[in-house]
């Protein structure tokens, strides 16, 4: 009776313990509103608008691929990206997780070689267990799991609660403690010390010896257990049974092929009847072996599940941050600012996806003179709304990208490209960047723009980023100008962030005019420098041909706009100016 009372009382404090300790997270600092946040993202209730759109301008696959995830975790990543969350004590605490991952690298060896198989396995066999109708068969399948269980808490205990290991972030000090929590409970140290035992008493059935019995055409007709063996039987190999050599154990070696018995998982009459009897022969044992397991039904395997693509959240973040290092590029942890704030100020930025799609397709390893860094602020002082103008193919839409990327980056809590910086969280980023050509006769490429922009602008609050590329490109320049005036207008009075990448010079000249109204926000010019009066070369088939022109520089700076777009220096690039046509014509026709 006394015995019955300690175990009672010491499953409830087991329980109770786990409820407490295992609601734990790596992502949020709040585990309850963390995973409603997750489950409402997931089931639509909560999404981004336009999220799909935002993904393919900023080039978000190829930030993924930077990552590199090579397991179903890659998904958990990328939907975490878009969390956008509006709270700076979010973003603060993932980074200084990310932080202490960075620290010790070993975390991330240590979930790759060990926990990531052993946590996989765990979660298969988890999944399993809707197979199994048979008492024994679980009781072995429950065992089983215990054994991973045991080496992944082991695991785990090594990994993080290492005392070298002086974590400053919040999240991982949690971590730890709830580790050591559970390595030190009378409960698991009972489980180390008696899982051994139940796992050897499986391990006398690693075999049956069955006798079938056949009809006249040697068909089998009965099958019946003969005994149990501790070994598995295997196949004798080629060579040994052609020369007739004897090995050791030579009762295990089979003279034939092994053939399958169970097909996805589904029991067959042979197997239902070797588990009947084997129910029968070992029923004592199953039977003890399902008492001692009740005592650890409390045991729960789930935080690990959970646990898992969290880890590889953080490992994509080192990894992105060590390539993008070690092409000689900057990466930094810029400070968070409080959402009223409304700041972005980062120094030295450039566009992540750009550098790795170098290194992706060209196979280029140092950037750090191919790569352009530019500085950016919006901010009470700078202004907010970027109208930014320039020679074609200067490196607008490329600044334009970047900024966005930063501003992704920030909120999930990473490493950003660049030097340093203070940024406020935005609740979404929107996006307006060229659609391939798909409009309809009635509406014509102005009409769709228009109705883009119609479903994005009303959306936007004082608290959103909108980048938009070459807008309004497909009507008259007087049209395009009055349109974008309009919204320009509109943004600056409800103090959006914006990035404007256009040819419209006349918008950005007027930008004094506009700031005069009372608004939320101010616009400044900025322009894609370049070097007039520069040499370039062109490659034709002749050869390389010197041309007089304007160099990019792809330098974004706070300037009034030039008002020309430098398409001259691009229609030489491709051979294609007036007088690069009349050669092309003179040669080609003066034979004649």
């Amino acid at each position: 009776m006394f015995r019955d009372k300690i175990y009672t009382l010491f499953w409830i404090e087991s329980v109770i313990f786990l409820e407490q300790k295992l609601y734990f997270t790596l992502m949020w600092p709040d585990y309850t509103k963390g995973r409603q946040i997750e489950a409402d993202i997931k089931s639509g209730k909560y999404s981004l608008f336009n999220q799909d759109l935002l993904e393919r301008d900023i080039n978000l696959d190829m930030i993924i691929n930077g990552m590199d995830i090579r397991n179903e975790n890659s998904r958990y990543v990328k939907m975490r990206l878009m969390d956008m969350s509006l709270d700076d004590k979010i973003i603060k605490y993932r980074q200084d997780i990310l932080k202490d991952f960075m620290e010790y690298k070993d975390i991330e060896q240590g979930f790759d070689s060990a926990l990531l198989p052993m946590i996989t396995r765990l979660q298969e066999m988890k999944k399993s267990n809707i197979s199994h109708n048979d008492n024994s068969r679980k009781t072995a399948w429950r065992i089983e799991m215990l054994k991973i269980y045991v080496q992944c808490v082991d695991a785990l205990h090594d990994l993080i609660c290492d005392e070298n290991k002086k974590f400053k972030s919040e999240g991982m000090c949690k971590f730890r403690t709830m580790i050591n929590d559970i390595y030190d409970t009378d409960g698991y140290r009972d489980l180390k010390t008696i899982l051994p035992d139940l796992y050897q008493k499986l391990q006398t059935m690693k075999s049956v010896v069955i006798g079938i019995n056949l009809d006249n055409e040697l068909r089998p007709t009965e099958a019946v257990l003969l005994s149990l063996e501790e070994k598995p039987f295997k196949q004798k190999g080629l060579v040994a049974s052609i020369l007739g050599l004897q090995k050791n154990d030579e009762n295990y070696y089979g003279i034939g092929s092994f053939y399958s018995i169970l097909k996805d998982n589904k029991a067959n009459s042979l197997d239902i009847g070797i588990m009947r009897d084997l129910e029968s022969v070992m029923k004592d044992t199953f039977k003890h072996l399902a008492e001692v397991l009740t005592r650890f039904e409390w045991i729960e395997t789930e935080f690990l599940f959970e646990l898992l693509p969290e880890v590889y959240y953080y490992i994509g973040g080192i990894r992105l941050a060590d390539k993008l290092k070690n092409a000689g590029l900057p990466v930094c942890f810029p400070t968070p600012a409080s959402k009223e704030e409304r700041i972005f100020r980062v120094n030295d930025m450039y566009d992540a996806s750009f550098a790795l799609r170098i290194m992706s397709d060209i196979g280029l390893d140092h950037l750090e003179n191919i790569v352009v860094c530019n500085d950016a602020e919006m901010s009470d002082d700078a202004g907010r709304i970027f109208i930014l103008t320039g020679a074609n193919q200067g490196g607008k839409t490329t600044f334009t990208r970047a900024i966005g990327i930063c501003q992704l980056l920030f909120q999930a809590g990473f490493p950003i490209p660049g030097t340093g910086g203070t940024i406020s969280p935005v609740d979404n980023i929107y996006t307006h960047f060229p659609e391939l050509e798909k409009n309809s006769i009635s509406e014509g490429r102005l009409g769709e723009e228009c109705i883009r922009l119609e479903t994005v602008l009303p959306r936007l609050s004082k608290y959103s980023m909108i980048l938009m590329n070459e807008s309004l490109s497909s009507t008259s320049h007087q049209e395009c100008l009055f349109i974008a005036e309009e919204i320009m207008r509109y943004l600056r009075k409800i103090g959006a962030r914006c990035v404007f990448a256009t040819h419209i010079h006349e918008l950005a000249e007027n930008i004094p005019t506009l700031n005069k109204e009372p608004a939320l926000s101010d616009m400044v010019s900025l322009v894609a420098g370049v070097d007039e009066g520069t040499e370039f070369e062109v490659l034709t088939e002749e050869g390389r041909i010197t041309h007089q022109g304007s160099k990019r520089t792809y330098k974004i700076r706070p300037m009034p706009p030039q008002g020309k777009s430098f398409a001259l220096d691009i229609a030489k690039s491709y051979g294609i100016s007036f007088e690069q046509l009349c050669k092309t014509h003179d040669e080609k026709y003066s034979e004649n």
